[in-house]
């Protein structure tokens, strides 16, 4: 076996010892301690908020000698109230110079929001019934809701005596003049009025509501229901009158609609119901 001779000279001894002082000196750069504290914040929650509509409607008013409106619900605890249930309204013997008015009530509760309502297509319909009498036409469909007609109002006035004269605010959405006619008139065969206002029939008032429409003011601009600034819920009155003149072509004639209403929050939402 072959001896190894190592040669340690004193430059080797230097160096050597040169780099075990590096070695030592990166050593406590990961020792060094700096000072520190740690705060926590225990038991956080984040909740939805909540937004919940109520739509209800009974019969405000009714011409003299006509049978009463029968109001009926799905839901046999609220007979008059839609939360997420249907509301039938029947009226039977509709006769010439007849009329009713619907209150509608909107409530929304946990958030304000704004409120679309819309005539379903598929719900609408005119029904050609058996006349005892002869008529111009008997082809379907039915001549009631070309007949019939119907119109939005915004507010009653107590004091205003009874019946129609107590409507105020004719909504632009059922007056084919956007006059926003302040109160009542009575209407010719035609649906015009002596102010100038030419009312919808029901017909026509389903084409109107047919893709939506937004509760909005006067102004246009859409309501906030539920909010303190517009109105904590907000009341909608629907007048249905057959003109004294209509002849017999609408005799056992009937006419069905669904009224839709949807909800959406307010907040961040500069332009509801477009799908956005």
């Amino acid at each position: 076996m072959t001896d190894k001779r190592y040669e340690l000279t004193r430059r080797k001894l230097l160096a050597g010892v040169g780099g075990v002082g590096l070695a030592s000196a990166g050593a406590g750069l990961g020792t060094t301690a700096y000072l520190n504290d740690t705060e926590s914040f225990e038991g956080n929650s984040l909740t939805a908020g909540a937004l919940n509509m109520v739509v209800s409607v009974d019969v405000l008013d009714k011409s003299p000698g006509l049978p009463d409106p029968v109001v009926d619900s799905t839901d046999e605890d609220a007979d008059d109230t839609a939360d997420g249930n249907e509301i039938t309204v029947t009226v039977d013997d509709v006769k010439p110079g007849d009329w009713f008015v619907l209150d509608w009530h909107v409530e929304i509760d946990g958030n304000p929001g704004y409120v679309q309502v819309t005539s379903v297509d598929e719900d609408y319909s005119n029904a050609e019934g058996d006349n005892p009498e002869a008529e111009t036409d008997t082809s379907a469909p039915g001549d009631l809701g070309a007949a019939l007609l119907t119109t939005i109002w915004g507010s009653t006035d107590t004091t205003a005596g009874s019946g129609r004269q107590q409507l105020q605010v004719l909504d632009e959405t059922t007056d084919h003049n956007d006059t926003w006619l302040s109160g009542y008139e009575t209407p010719d065969l035609d649906g015009v009025t002596a102010g100038g206002a030419h009312y919808t029939t029901l017909d026509e008032a389903h084409a109107e509501y047919l893709d939506g429409v937004v509760l909005s003011d006067p102004s246009g601009t859409p309501i906030e229901v539920g909010s303190v600034s517009d109105s904590a819920d907000v009341h909608s009155y629907q007048l249905f009158e057959l003109p004294p003149g209509v002849g017999n072509d609408v005799q056992g004639d009937s006419v069905t609609f669904t009224l839709r209403f949807d909800a959406e929050q307010v907040r961040n939402n500069d332009d509801p119901f477009s799908g956005a």
